[in-house]
């Protein structure tokens, strides 16, 4: 059976609820969800959402504690230290595990992964390596020094448990990380790949189709939904489909309306800065491209009710 695993925060809660229900939607067979989260408890009503569904075999929730490592250049950012918990999967999963699907909060599935993730499964078993990924564009490595010229994006990552546990990767990963923290510059993305440099098997592009939310993305919403192929996709950067700004960019549709079913909410907008909101919102009424969206109206009540709310800091996986 095919098991997934997300590792996230209470700021990503709704975000990891809507990656969870759009694959269990695409799936064509029954899967496990592992979850590793700082504060399970935050998370229970959301899960009773999922807990239903034809597609989910097993939902194990595990709660993080930390005693030993400090999140290399978190604070101050937009990330959140969720993004290193996946250094520590030995401690969750059970030793049966074989193989494992990681899997970023910011992806949504939008065609069915299985007959890939089995294919490159299979690939993984029969080779040395210990994880499957998507490269990047070189230039995203020019902060570390590789041997390698490839560099992959671990937003989505096949993972062979088993060569996992018997190379000790968590004390390998922790360990790199206290003495590289000064050269790396996307998290725990760079520390992964200064530990494999280059060996890895390389996973489909459509398992791992990077989407950003800026205007000048040549790819379309309607163009990218006719590309069958398209397993995941994942919103990188930091302009996310639940900001002002993705909102009303077309490509945020393939969040904004699993959100939409799944919590019965025309939109989601998440933010923690409204003078940032504010100017998003005044750009795109004088740019036309606010009503552009499926509700204007709508949109513009969520928008004025985020901004009657307390200030809460946001954090990105």
């Amino acid at each position: 059976m095919i098991n997934v695993l997300y590792c996230f925060d209470e700021n990503y809660n709704k975000q990891a609820a809507v990656s969870i229900f759009s694959l269990l939607e695409k799936v064509s067979e029954k899967i496990n969800i592992y979850i590793i989260h700082k504060d399970p408890e935050t998370f229970i009503s959301i899960k009773e959402k999922i807990d239903s569904h034809k597609n989910l075999s097993n939902l194990y929730i595990h709660k993080f504690i930390n005693t030993k490592f400090s999140f290399p250049n978190v604070h101050g950012t937009h990330v959140s230290e969720a993004t290193y918990y996946r250094f520590f999967i030995e401690e969750f999963l059970e030793s049966k595990v074989d193989n494992i699907l990681y899997l970023d909060s910011d992806i949504v599935c939008v065609n069915d992964p299985i007959p890939e993730i089995k294919l490159k499964t299979q690939k993984l078993k029969n080779s040395s390596k210990i994880i499957a990924a998507v490269s990047e564009p070189q230039s995203l490595r020019k902060s570390l020094e590789l041997n390698s010229e490839k560099y992959f994006n671990a937003g989505v990552m096949l993972i062979d448990f088993k060569k996992w546990q018997e190379c000790e990767m968590e004390a390998n990963l922790i360990d790199l990380a206290e003495n590289t923290k000064k050269e790396i510059l996307f998290w725990d993305q760079d520390i992964l790949n200064l530990y494999f440099d280059g060996e890895y098997v390389e996973l489909s592009s459509y398992m791992n189709h990077t989407l950003g939310m800026i205007p000048f993305e040549k790819l379309s919403y309607q163009s990218i939904k006719e590309i069958d192929k398209i397993n995941f996709i994942h919103y990188v950067g930091k302009f996310k489909p639940w900001s002002l700004k993705g909102i009303v960019n077309s490509k945020s549709k393939f969040y904004q309306d699993i959100h939409r079913a799944l919590f019965d909410i025309t939109y989601h907008l998440q933010s923690s800065r409204k003078m940032n909101t504010i100017f998003d919102l005044y750009k795109s009424i004088i740019s036309g491209v606010y009503f552009s969206v499926d509700y204007p109206f709508r949109l513009f009540i969520v928008v004025f009710k985020s901004l009657l709310r307390p200030s809460k800091k946001k954090n990105i996986i």
